[in-house]
């Protein structure tokens, strides 16, 4: 089960993602209505079919309180059977992140969080367009651990603008010392109609993509994680259970404003979109 909360604080200008910067008060209580009416329509997909995870995805769902969180997924309970192992992932950003909100999602059932780092060098946050700066990015990580957190998600970046394969393997490195059970490691990728689509900044070339990618990826491995899906790497039994499921083709229900569902029939394979526009939805 994937669901899209899709507000940030503010649009990066790589993303290409159905996200949407808040401008005012986040719409909470009426958004969460929708999810809940849309999550009523498709309780037929869940007969005899249990849920073995529920990501909640971006936009930056942190922005949402443990109370929404937690009537999200007692709702999910009534309607669908989930397995006794269920993941239940929620993105969190550092910038909407603090120790007592991370406490109130673990109370409401999420075991996992992925935290949009990026990077740990506030150069680099800043030619991003990220909200937060390093120091947060490591009080984010930090909290995470206090709150409960034993499985948890750092993204790192890479092939950022102006990075050699030092700022990189800084980045990583960083990141190990905290000994997250789960990596996604990008290259940043210019995407069509986002802010760096019109104004590019200056990407390392090819070949010192290549050396940061290789360097990234020997360390991974010698730090004991294995690459299982493109950008995935993960401590042994760590996997990301939605990742695994869509990258073994499996079904999935998509909820929220422009969230893509996959559904097999005895008829045959389903594929549909919500409606984009999160006031529309």
């Amino acid at each position: 089960l994937y669901v899209h909360l899709p507000w940030c604080e503010s649009k990066c200008p790589y993303c290409d993602f159905n996200s949407h910067p808040l401008r005012q008060k986040l719409p909470e209580d009426d958004y969460l209505d929708a999810l809940l009416v849309d999550l009523r329509q498709e309780k037929d997909a869940f007969k005899n079919r249990p849920v073995h995870s529920i990501f909640i995805g971006g936009g930056t769902p942190s922005l949402f309180s443990p109370a929404a969180v937690d009537c999200l997924l007692n709702e999910i309970r009534q309607i669908a059977e989930c397995a006794q192992q269920i993941e239940i992932t929620l993105e969190a950003n550092p910038g909407a992140a603090d120790i007592d909100r991370f406490v109130g999602y673990l109370e409401a059932g999420v075991n996992r969080l992925s935290l949009g780092i990026q990077s740990f060098s506030d150069n680099k946050l800043r030619a991003l367009g990220r909200v937060h700066d390093a120091s947060q990015a490591r009080r984010a990580i930090s909290s995470t651990q206090d709150a409960g957190f034993t499985n948890f998600n750092i993204d790192l970046m890479f092939g950022l603008p102006n990075q050699d394969e030092k700022g990189a393997l800084d980045d990583l490195t960083i990141a190990l010392s905290y000994a997250p059970s789960h990596l996604s490691l990008y290259q940043l990728t210019i995407e069509p109609n986002t802010s760096f689509a019109i104004n590019p900044p200056a990407l390392p070339d090819e070949e010192t993509d290549w050396r940061i990618r290789n360097i990234l990826y020997d360390n991974v491995k010698t730090a004991g994680y294995h690459r299982y899906e493109v950008s995935a790497f993960s401590k042994t039994g760590a996997q990301c259970s939605h990742n695994l499921s869509v990258w073994r083709f499996g079904d999935y229900v998509g909820l929220g404003a422009g969230a893509h569902g996959k559904i097999t029939t005895p008829q045959g394979i389903m594929r549909y979109a919500k409606e984009k526009h999160p006031n529309r939805y």
